[in-house]
């Protein structure tokens, strides 16, 4: 089985041969994207950060990657990035955060 990310009403997980990792939102702090150089070989990932500190990098070789990007992004009432614009020199983008206390 290939690995694939889910984003759902629960939270953002990864399943890989039967495993699910990942958290519920309640315990996600933030969600961002971002790309790694080279420029002409760019890999985009998302890093998904627990309370805790913790956090995972999900690839955009995982299936559904894209699909993910969209849905937290529309989960936090924003346009989901122009993906294929990412450049590595790019400092990380949030595409989702925690509501807090105030907000």
């Amino acid at each position: 089985m290939t690995q694939r990310v889910v984003v759902d009403e629960i939270g953002v997980w990864t399943e890989d041969a039967g495993h699910r990792l990942g958290w519920p939102w309640s315990e996600i702090q933030h969600v961002s994207v971002s790309a790694l150089a080279p420029e002409e070989q760019r890999f985009r990932y998302v890093e998904v950060t627990h309370v805790s500190g913790e956090f995972m990098e999900i690839g955009e070789t995982v299936d559904g990657f894209r699909e993910a990007v969209r849905a937290i992004s529309a989960r936090a009432g924003r346009p989901a990035p122009d993906l294929d614009a990412l450049r590595a020199s790019d400092p990380m983008l949030e595409i989702w955060s925690a509501p807090t206390a105030g907000r």
